[in-house]
């Protein structure tokens, strides 16, 4: 996703290329995104540019690629601050968010990951950017690693890794509602608690649920994402 080259970069100059990428990709639909805007971002020369990535396709997996990365440490994050529940977590993720909004700060790994959904809708910007990636059964076996497997009826990997990747989809789902309805916080998570609730009572063992049927929910935290 990209050439040694670029790996072997000072971080200033890496940082500043990356940074250019960003602000054209998540300013400008894919098509529409030019590399020739990137490379005056970046103070680069042109033909360095072809040293570092093949071409855009190249440059977008790679952004794409280091997006996961920084996702996938927010999630091992939570499920350590959660005991490893997998739905406190999501909840606890979307309470963060929100304590996050309300203090005007922006946290760089959402808002990217929303700026290149609304601007390229129907894009699969997961497989774009995990296709290549070697490493896809190693990040999952580490995130649930951080995973309480008990509570569940299966343990099997492609069966929990399937769980994780629907309640990551309800989480990201009620953040971007969110920010496309402003006002609809406390709706949006009351939605994203029933959603969870569901996925618990379809995924956790009888035992599980019996001894889990206390009212369910997180607390709202104040704490920041790292």
């Amino acid at each position: 996703m990209c050439k040694e080259t670029f790996l072997r970069l000072p971080e200033e100059k890496r940082a500043r290329i990356v940074n250019a990428a960003w602000d054209e990709f998540a300013a400008v639909p894919f098509a529409d995104a030019s590399i020739n805007r990137v490379i005056r971002a970046a103070g680069i020369p042109r033909g360095s540019f072809y040293q570092y990535f093949e071409d855009k396709n190249d440059l977008f997996r790679y952004l794409l690629s280091q997006l996961s990365g920084e996702l996938e440490e927010q999630v091992r994050k939570l499920l350590a601050d959660c005991g490893g529940n997998l739905f406190q977590a999501a909840l606890t993720g979307y309470d963060r968010f929100q304590a996050e909004q309300r203090r005007g700060n922006k946290i760089p790994v959402f808002d990217r990951c929303v700026s290149l959904v609304r601007i390229n809708p129907g894009m699969d910007l997961e497989a774009v950017g995990r296709g290549r990636r070697p490493d896809k059964a190693r990040v999952m076996q580490e995130l649930l690693a951080g995973v309480d497997k008990a509570p569940f009826r299966r343990q099997d990997a492609p069966f929990l890794a399937e769980i994780c990747r629907m309640a990551g989809m309800c989480l990201f789902g009620a953040i971007m509602d969110c920010l496309s309805e402003p006002g609809q916080e406390d709706e949006r998570r009351r939605e994203l608690s029933d959603e969870l609730d569901i996925l618990r009572r379809g995924s956790y063992g009888a035992e599980a649920l019996r001894d889990a049927d206390a009212p369910q929910g997180a607390e709202h935290t104040e704490g920041g994402f790292a």
